[in-house]
């Protein structure tokens, strides 16, 4: 996360409501993945941002049932917890000096966009 997200709240500082929480909408899926790029890498599921894109509604649908019954059991599905770590190098000295090199994680574009949607909901309580 970038600083200039880092948010000023402590944690000893939230009230903790215990409240139901609100079933996703499919609008909020839609702008989740509005705010997605075309042209990334692809994680480890092998899902590019394109394929949701090109399902249209019927993505739509998968995924805020996927995303609601990600709430209801407050359970992420297991293969969301792997990523794949790639070295890029920085075009600086050294080819065999690690510390020329950076490392860009790819994970799953479905996850990134369940990330996007509870952002969404948490920048909204501010």
């Amino acid at each position: 996360m970038n600083e200039e997200n880092v948010s000023e709240k402590r944690l000893d500082d939230v009230e903790i409501v215990n409240q139901e929480v609100q079933r996703i909408s499919k609008e909020e899926v839609r702008t989740a993945m509005k705010r997605m790029k075309n042209g990334k890498a692809i994680g480890p599921d092998d899902i590019p941002m394109e394929a949701w894109r090109c399902l249209g509604e019927m993505a739509m649908e998968f995924l805020t049932r996927l995303f609601n019954g990600i709430l209801e059991s407050e359970r992420m599905p297991e293969e969301w917890r792997r990523s794949v770590l790639v070295p890029i190098f920085k075009n600086k000295r050294d080819v065999q000096d690690c510390n020329n090199y950076r490392g860009i994680k790819l994970m799953s574009k479905s996850m990134k966009l369940w990330e996007r949607v509870v952002e969404a909901r948490l920048r909204s309580e501010d």
